[in-house]
Order: structure tokens, then C-alpha cells, then sequence
């Protein structure tokens, strides 16, 4: 919880520089996804002790990210919860070729106590559910599509019972404290909460991307690229929950 809440802390005053953080010239920053935080505080750290390097991480809902890089920030590797935000880089020609994917991760249902939560659940009245906002936090939109597609989000929104977190580890955070009930978020942060269960949702897991960064990458953010997609990484991405996808 702790950790957690420092993250958050962190997060909440580099939003607060948007459009244009005021971070370092020269540095070296990975701009990830929220849902690979936990990962990436281990790999980053991991990667700079082993090469002599200074990578520093960034984190937020992927089009926070993508929309900071469009307004210049001096993020040097793009890493999505998705291929939407990427490709949405790509598109405005801020990316050094095609983003690819380099891991996937299940969407889960979570909760406090001592119980993993049934699915049933979701079609209960009453209980406040807590997602990510659609518009910018891919696990977000993965989390209203999936309660669509099961006929719980219509009721859910309508009954006043949807919470918007604006990236997975607010929403996190708010179930954890009792600001929700349930929570529809990646089994990355799913596994880093204290005091609660969770069921992985039956819908195939999200396919994350990432690409280099024109004008803003570095030898040593492109050593880093070429390492979290290769097997050497798989052993920490595997840790918090993250898939390899084919090679």
C-alpha cells in the first residue's frame, strides 16, 4: 500500500507539468504504461546496475503518455498498454518505425478479502465498480468492452456505480480503499495490492507495444528495447503476470 501510494504521489506531481514535463535534458526515460510499472521498477534498475546506465521511468494511462511525447516531452522509448496509443504516435510521426509487441497481459477482476471474487458478482446491485478511463488507459477501454460484452456496464453506469480511475493504479488505489468495490484492472497491479483476491476474466489477454522515440532515443534506451524483447527479460516480465508474445 505504502509503495503504492508513493508511486501514485510521484505520478500525480509529473501530471501535474502536462503537457511539458520539466525533466532533465539529457535523461534517458522510458515512458510506460501504468500496468507495467511494477515490471519496469525492477527491469529499469536491473538493466542500469548490469550496463552503467541511468534509464529513468515515467509512468501513466498510455495516452496521457502519447500526448505528452506529442508535446515534446523527452520520453525516448514509448511503451502502450496498447497498439492504439502507438500507433497514434506512429501516426504523428513521433515514433523511429513501427511500434511492436513485446508482452501481453490478462485483464482481472479484484477485491478486497480473503476470497477470489466471482464473476457473478458484476451483475450484483449495489456494489461500485472501478475501471480506468476508456478515453486514455487502453485497460480501461479492454475493462467496458469486456463488461459490455457481458451486459453488466449499461446497468453499472446507469445505477451510478461506475468509478473512472484515470490510469489502472488510481482505480487500484480506490478499490483498495474502499472507494469501490470491485475493480476490472490488469493482473500487474492486481498482484502488487494488499488484502484482496482476484479472478482472471475469461476475454484473451491485451497485447502491449512499444517503439523508440524519434529525435529523443539513445543507444542505450534502444539496448533496452532490444532487451525487453528478448527472453532475457521474460523471467521479470513473467514475475508480475506479463505473457511473451510470439517471436
Amino acid at each position: 500500500m505504502k509503495t503504492l501510494l508513493r508511486h501514485l504521489a510521484g505520478f500525480l506531481f509529473f501530471s501535474l507539468l502536462f503537457p511539458a514535463p520539466s525533466l532533465p535534458a539529457r535523461a534517458e526515460i522510458v515512458a510506460a504504461a501504468a500496468s507495467l510499472q511494477p515490471a519496469m521498477e525492477k527491469a529499469i534498475p536491473r538493466f542500469n546496475s548490469e550496463h552503467g546506465t541511468d534509464l529513468q521511468g515515467v509512468y501513466g494511462a498510455s495516452g496521457n503518455l502519447a500526448r505528452q511525447i506529442e508535446s515534446g516531452a523527452p520520453f525516448g522509448l514509448f511503451l502502450s498498454a496498447d497498439e492504439k496509443w502507438a500507433r497514434y504516435a506512429l501516426e504523428k510521426g513521433l515514433l523511429d518505425g513501427d511500434p511492436l509487441p513485446f508482452v501481453k497481459m490478462p485483464l482481472v477482476l479484484w477485491r478486497m478479502g480473503s476470497d477470489a471474487p466471482s464473476l457473478d458478482l458484476l451483475g450484483s446491485d449495489g456494489l461500485k465498480v472501478a475501471i480506468a478511463n476508456p478515453e486514455t488507459a487502453p485497460f480501461g477501454r479492454m475493462a467496458k468492452e469486456y463488461l459490455q460484452g457481458k451486459g453488466f456496464f449499461e446497468k453499472i453506469e446507469k445505477s451510478g456505480r461506475l468509478i473512472l480511475g484515470g490510469d489502472v493504479l488510481k482505480t487500484a488505489l480506490a478499490a483498495q480503499s474502499g472507494g469501490a468495490d470491485l475493480t476490472v484492472i490488469p493482473l500487474s497491479v492486481a498482484l502488487r495490492l494488499e488484502g484482496g483476491k482476484w479472478t482472471e476474466l475469461d476475454t484473451p489477454p491485451q497485447v502491449l507495444f512499444g517503439g523508440l522515440v524519434k529525435g529523443k532515443k539513445t543507444a542505450h534506451l534502444e539496448a533496452f528495447w532490444d532487451f525487453l524483447r528478448s527472453p532475457g527479460a521474460e523471467p521479470v516480465m513473467k514475475e508480475f503476470g506479463f505473457i511473451p508474445v510470439d517471436r
